[in-house]
């Protein structure tokens, strides 16, 4: 009996103090699995959040160089070693895309690459078109360094896309219209077409008008307005009566 009296013996737990201790596990387990889903969460919303001030901090570099292209830059200039070159902004920004894309490219995948570029050559055309309105004047040689500056933006672009950037020849296809005098665009848009906004339009038209000698006093500028609207009225219209008679076909 006394060596039997000396073994230890082993406690047993009841049924009830098993099923505690699995509960208290289950908890522990869920608490764990709940926590690391929350960190998992709050992880994405974080790179997702970055994702986006990358998206948005190429956008600002557009804004930042382009608006003064136009708003500071000299464009009536006369053909001359300047108007060969690229405007510095131009150079400037281009360098920037190309430093941002090659750092991005080196660290994200292919997908939230795409989201940081794409749609970069629709702004960029946006903005330029746009600038039309901010140009003093403009001259010939102005137009072509316009041209010069859109393509290399463009073959820019292209090289990090691996995609045509079309958005681009429709800024280019803008500034060529100035190549025109008033009268021969407002012709241009009967023959080819409304391209672009009754706004975009008003500014091609406002600039050749600052720009151009011989092409009369304000009260004609005005009649040149009053006609681009009854064009683009008219040109809606047809496309309208075309689009119904298709519908009507059908």
């Amino acid at each position: 009996m006394g060596f039997f009296s000396s073994l230890p013996t082993t406690q047993t737990m009841s049924p009830g103090s098993d099923a505690q201790v699995n509960a208290e596990h289950m908890r522990s387990r869920e608490q764990i699995l709940q926590t690391l889903n929350d960190l998992a969460r709050a992880f994405q919303e974080m790179a997702d959040r970055c994702l986006l001030v990358l998206h948005l901090e190429v956008r600002v570099h557009c804004f930042h160089y382009l608006i003064p292209l136009a708003k500071q830059g000299n464009y009536a200039i006369v053909a001359n070693v300047e108007s060969m070159d690229y405007d510095p902004l131009v150079v400037k920004l281009n360098k920037d895309i190309s430093a941002i894309e090659e750092v991005m490219s080196a660290g994200l995948q292919q997908h939230k690459f795409q989201y940081i570029f794409e749609g970069l050559g629709h702004l960029i055309s946006c903005i330029l078109i746009n600038g039309a309105q901010y140009f003093k004047r403009i001259s010939e040689s102005g137009i072509k360094k316009m041209c010069r500056n859109i393509f290399v933006l463009q073959q820019n672009l292209t090289n990090i896309t691996m995609s045509r950037e079309a958005d681009l020849d429709f800024a280019r296809q803008y500034y060529e219209m100035l190549y025109n005098t008033a009268d021969e665009l407002l012709n241009l848009v009967v023959d080819q077409g409304v391209k672009y906004t009754e706004l975009e339009y008003i500014n091609a038209l406002s600039l050749l008008h600052r720009s151009q000698t011989g092409v009369g006093d304000q009260t004609v500028q005005n009649t040149r307005l009053q006609r681009l609207k009854e064009i683009i009225c008219e040109q809606a219209a047809i496309k309208q009566a075309t689009k119904d008679k298709k519908i009507t076909t059908v």
